[in-house]
């Protein structure tokens, strides 16, 4: 008696104690199923079927970072190596997000003979990485069954009876079935793959833009990350400027049929989820690939803006540079914010053209040289060293990104040579996905890792005065 009382008493301290874990199955991702346990590929369709009723929206996935999440050879070789050096832990781990149907039915191997580390495959429709079938399957979230009680690790619970979840309550389709679907309007569906944590080291948050987001002026206005990433870049400035959500913005110009023949609606999202990436897609010759990459440039080209200005005193000038987070739900940069890379370059010249100071541009290698100011975070092990393995990072030893409609300003102190008044200051803020020495290590062939101007300034001075 006295047993089965501790076990009651423990039972409602714990909900999960002596029950099965809801999301064990595909550990250690947080994905479910629900319904069938026994999941087949054949319960999905391919995302080329999708096309026909729903050209718009196959347009945009076509060639996004979300079509190409399975064979993007960056994260394949990321992936195939931690499968090594983890003995198998990232399998579940990243395939949860990378190509969830292809967790689910289990058809997702590790071929060691195949790529620089290795390589992972599946079949059908689990090679489409982020489909149609995988958002339009997933009708709800096991957050509240997460080892840390937070959306992340894919904590989705998917069904595969063929209906379609999404945003309208009154769709009517002709090729299957579809219910509403409130989860798909906010942004805790995009919670659940863009918060990423370590399950190794204390379930450390390796990638944290929902918790960006949601600690955001614009979660406060109720802005969802749909109102920027599933607009064209017009409109998703316009939502950063007067801060309101897609659809309460006037002529917006975003109504028509969701699909062939349906009713007309008041907003239809693109489906691109246009980020930062200009690499990748053009890399792989993906159709519609260089489209999404041109996209992500003006993207970043739009987010940020520098206040430049030089104080100090005439013997001891400083040159101070702010950077503004303007038009970014989550900070700049987002995502893996130990790999990304946002930082400054600045010369200024004499009027004859010398160089007086010169921070932030690349080598001839590539390569940002030392003393460059990086918006970044600085990733470390448990024993403090430096690490870019995420399966190894414990923490960050220090924070440098910038959150939304904020900002961060730099000091670059300098002399002017004598006989020195009037010079020129050029400053730009650049972004880019990786550092080179990452894709050197990763892939297999010779890639030149590109980065975008995302704003620039040139102002002429004379002592501490701007002259034009």
């Amino acid at each position: 008696m006295k047993k089965k009382l501790l076990v009651l008493v423990l039972a409602a301290a714990f909900p999960l104690f002596g029950q099965a874990n809801p999301i064990g199955d595909y550990a250690p991702s947080n994905l479910s199923m629900a319904g069938d346990k026994t999941p087949d590929l054949k319960q999905w369709r391919d995302a080329n079927s999708c096309k026909g009723c729903h050209p718009r929206q196959w347009n945009g996935w076509q060639g996004s970072m979300h079509s190409i999440a399975f064979i993007d050879p960056v994260f394949q070789a990321e992936w195939a190596m931690g499968e090594t050096e983890t003995k198998g832990v990232t399998k579940n781990l990243c395939g949860g997000c990378h190509t969830a149907i292809g967790t689910v039915t289990q058809t997702v191997e590790f071929k060691s003979e195949s790529g620089k580390f290795g390589g992972f495959t599946t079949q059908a429709v689990a090679l489409q990485g982020v489909s149609c079938e995988v958002c339009h399957s997933v009708v709800d979230t096991n957050m509240e069954h997460t080892a840390n009680g937070e959306h992340g690790n894919a904590s989705l619970v998917l069904a595969n009876d063929g209906v379609k979840r999404g945003p309208y309550d009154d769709a009517k389709p002709r090729g299957h079935k579809a219910t509403y679907s409130d989860l798909h309007t906010k942004s805790e569906f995009c919670a659940n793959c863009h918060n990423v944590f370590n399950p190794v080291h204390d379930n450390f948050a390796l990638e944290h833009t929902y918790d960006e987001w949601k600690k955001s002026p614009y979660a406060e206005q109720e802005i969802q990350c749909q109102d920027c990433h599933m607009v064209p870049v017009e409109v998703a400035v316009r939502v950063a400027d007067e801060m309101k959500p897609a659809d309460k913005l006037e002529n917006h110009g975003l109504g028509g049929p969701a699909a062939r023949g349906g009713v007309k609606r008041a907003l239809v999202h693109d489906h691109g989820f246009v980020g930062g990436n200009a690499v990748i897609a053009p890399l792989l010759g993906v159709t519609n690939g260089e489209a999404h990459a041109e996209e992500a440039r003006k993207r970043l080209k739009t987010a940020a803006s520098l206040d430049v200005k030089v104080a100090g005193t005439q013997a001891n000038p400083v040159l101070e540079v702010t950077v503004h987070n303007r038009r970014a739900g989550h900070n700049l940069p987002t995502s893996l914010t130990f790999i990304r890379q946002i930082w400054l370059e600045v010369i200024i010249r004499d009027t004859a053209g010398k160089e007086i100071l010169r921070s932030g541009s690349l080598t001839a290698e590539n390569a940002l040289p030392d003393g460059t100011v990086v918006f970044q975070d600085t990733a470390v092990d448990i024993h403090g060293k430096p690490e870019h393995k995420p399966w190894k990072v414990a923490k960050f030893s220090n924070q440098n990104t910038i959150p939304p409609k904020s900002h961060k300003t730099v000091l670059y102190p300098f002399q002017l040579p004598a006989g020195v008044s009037e010079y020129t200051v050029e400053t730009k803020l650049h972004y880019r996905s990786f550092d080179q020495s990452v894709a050197d290590l990763l892939l297999e062939d010779k890639v030149t890792v590109p980065s975008v101007e995302m704003a620039a300034a040139t102002q002429t001075y004379q002592g501490l005065t701007l002259q034009k």
